[in-house]
């Protein structure tokens, strides 16, 4: 994988979002910290709105469902 300073130099695409990025630290617009907040809560968002179905294998339901018999019974008396 490369770097983001490769993808910086390389990628003309992700050159100009950073640059935008830059822009926005440097016309006091937002903070560093903000921009980081701002994208996670994109990627978030973009999670939410996008959530992939997934099965679970009926083997690891049972076996889930004999760990949660093992740890929740009680214990007994000798």
């Amino acid at each position: 994988m490369k770097t983001p300073r490769d993808k910086y130099m390389n990628d003309p695409e992700y050159h100009r979002l950073v640059d935008m990025l830059e822009n926005f630290v440097e016309t006091a617009r937002f903070t560093p910290s903000e921009l980081r907040e701002a994208s996670v809560l994109a990627c978030i968002n973009y999670e939410m709105r996008h959530v992939r179905e997934m099965t679970i294998d009926p083997r690891t339901v049972d076996a889930f469902r004999v760990l949660d018999e093992w740890t929740t019974r009680r214990p007994r008396r000798v």
